[in-house]
């Protein structure tokens, strides 16, 4: 597996996380006609753009022929079909037909670099060892796997000598079981592209990942993507994320003339006429390919109801998310760390700062949000809450233990008044509230085994959690509970993300559509932390051969450039600074007593406060 340098590996994600859609408000004050720049495109690949590899390419390669081959499929999904087709040997090709509803493309990922060939004297033979990733749909998603093969052995060599219409080099000369495509294809031809939809309570926007081929001009880009927010969310958010309403259609394609891009659409939307124009003014200007700088105009029936400045709405509109800071453990004791960003200390009274195993602080509507997971003479778990407007002054502790409990996590983007965390206890998904530290259970449908972490996206909206040793991520909705037991919280199904780790041991989103996730690799066997999208079409290297296993994951999902992220290993605590990976000493933790003699105070459960 390749290892993506730190900050090359953001960049493109940094697109994406500054137009996080957190916490977008209800009503948008949405901007007419006015001075704005031109519309255009930045592409990386200006007018020529990757295209798969034909098949002469690879000359007598036979391994590298398979290889490209694994990436013919990619781009225009209407193109697959005959793209695959060119490498089947003539005499085979009509043997190969599209199947009825368009192409489904079955992505694998590759578990080892090189085939395994085999020789004869008039072809070879080609087996492949992979993981089945996903089915790359038409519109973009990666929909999970519905094929289960872990090995394909491929057939190729030249044409029937007899044959008289010159056909040269190599060919497959069976079909192929399936419409198959390499991971690294998905990486090399497709751009990740995120749309936009509104949650239940039309508070904030979902995100929703999408893969945009390439090979799609800049000029028929918007025109896809309005075309996924017609055909509505990805299956596994639709238990969150609302589509447009009913019988909204696409007049004709998106035009685009100077500085402006017209969206036009059927049907008068909703009840609320004025509300909904400005939602869906705000849905599409997020959903735009994020290189597009312009004019939005929106028409229904060809009427204009709206023109706005795409760059200004997204700008207007970004998280107002303070400056992360870094905490630690140390001593029992929850403390800042000198480390980067200014600390202004430790916003829990000293007479509450003990017994601290690991710990989750956020701001709230009204002020600091802590929880605290301590630990008991017995050497249980205990989760104490509480909330104070600049320091924690005290905590209420749950009446029961635990043998095992996880780092806390806070749901943000929900109801300010109403705030709720998530923890994982003896393997059962609990959540939470201020003032009220009485664990309740929250149901996760299919999900196999016992859970062991969970982390929450910005816009509460999404978790991802690690269960049966497999990860997952699901869609979450919040909803008011009775009187005094706080929003009551509903898991949609779990989709499992397919990774190449095992062993999973701690996770975090590190942007709006990756997560970090430590395990153990599959090449060497050794610790190691991957970032994956959330439906595990794309997977790099994060930090490699860490020695031992990682117990605790910390990430700050809106600036990857910088890459935030802690991380403790064997009761040591490290923080990553672009391809550095750098041990945190005594000396950067605010405030810390030197240890008694004979005593080792160990820097642990790292995490950010924000």
């Amino acid at each position: 597996m390749r290892r993506l340098p730190l900050l090359a590996a953001s960049a493109s994600m940094l697109l994406v996380t500054v137009l996080t859609g957190c916490g977008i408000p209800d009503e948008t004050d949405v901007r007419v006609d006015g001075q704005v720049p031109t519309l255009k495109y930045d592409s990386p690949y200006g007018d020529a753009p990757p295209i798969p590899p034909q098949r002469l390419s690879s000359g007598d390669d036979v391994s590298k022929f398979v290889t490209n081959f694994l990436q013919a499929a990619a781009g225009e999904s209407n193109k697959a079909y005959q793209r695959v087709r060119d490498y089947l040997v003539p005499s085979r090709q009509g043997d190969f037909k599209e199947k009825q509803g368009g192409a489904q493309i079955n992505v694998v990922r590759l578990r080892t670099d090189v085939p395994l060939v085999t020789e004869d004297s008039s072809s070879s033979s080609v087996t492949i060892e992979v993981q089945q990733v996903g089915v790359l749909r038409a519109d973009g998603t990666l929909a999970p796997p519905v094929l289960t093969d872990s090995r394909y052995t491929f057939k190729v060599g030249k044409a029937d000598p007899n044959d008289t219409r010159g056909n040269v080099g190599l060919y497959l000369l069976e079909p192929p079981p399936a419409l198959l495509l390499s991971d690294d294809a998905i990486k090399k031809y497709y751009r990740e592209q995120t749309v936009y939809f509104w949650n239940s309570e039309r508070s904030a926007l979902v995100p929703d990942l999408r893969y945009l081929p390439l090979e799609v001009p800049p000029q028929r880009r918007a025109t896809e993507v309005l075309g996924w927010l017609i055909r509505g969310p990805a299956d596994w958010l639709t238990s969150t994320a609302v589509p447009l309403p009913d019988g909204t259609e696409q007049i004709g394609t998106v035009p685009q003339t100077g500085d402006r891009i017209e969206v036009n659409l059927s049907a008068l939307p909703g009840p609320d006429e004025e509300a909904e124009l400005n939602r869906l003014a705000t849905q599409f200007a997020w959903s735009l390919p994020p290189d597009l700088h312009g004019k939005l105009e929106l028409k229904i029936r060809n009427q204009t109801r709206r023109v706005i400045d795409v760059g200004q709405e997204r700008n207007d509109h970004r998280p107002s998310t303070a400056a992360p800071q870094r905490y630690c453990v140390y001593g029992g004791m929850v403390r800042p760390l000198t480390i980067g960003e200014q600390n202004s200390g430790t916003p829990i009274a000293p007479a509450l700062n003990h017994d601290v195993v690991s710990a989750a602080l956020a701001r709230g509507a009204h002020g600091v949000l802590a929880a605290l997971v301590t630990a008991t003479d017995d050497g249980r778990r205990r989760l104490q809450v509480g909330v104070g407007p600049v320091q924690v002054e005290g905590v209420t502790p749950g009446a029961k233990t635990y043998a095992s409990m996880s780092r806390p996590v806070w749901l943000r983007g929900g109801d300010p008044e109403k705030p709720v965390g998530l923890v994982v206890a003896d393997g059962v998904l609990y959540r939470f509230q201020p003032g009220d530290p009485a664990l309740a259970q929250v149901a996760l449908p299919d999900a196999p085994g016992p859970v062991t972490s969970v982390a929450a996206a910005l816009e509460g909206s999404r978790i991802a959690f690690v269960a049966g040793g497999r990860l997952y991520v699901a869609a979450l909705t919040a909803e008011s509970g009775a009187a005094g037991t706080g929003p009551a919280l509903t898991v949609g199904p779990a989709r499992q993300v397919v990774t190449s780790l095992t062993d999973l041991s701690g996770l975090d989103w590190s942007s709006e559509q990756q997560l970090l996730v430590a395990g153990t690799a599959p090449e060497n066997r050794r610790p190691a932390i991957y970032e994956i999208n959330l439906d595990g079409g794309v997977e790099t290297t994060f930090a490699e051969q860490l020695g031992s296993k990682v117990t605790n994951l910390a990430a700050y999902p809106m600036n990857t450039v910088t890459a935030r992220v802690l991380y403790e290993v064997n009761k040591v605590s490290w923080y990553a600074q672009y391809n550095n990976f750098i041990k945190i000493e005594r000396d950067a933790v605010a405030g810390a007593p030197p240890p008694a003699p004979g005593v080792t105070a160990n820097i642990t459960a790292p995490f950010f406060y924000y």
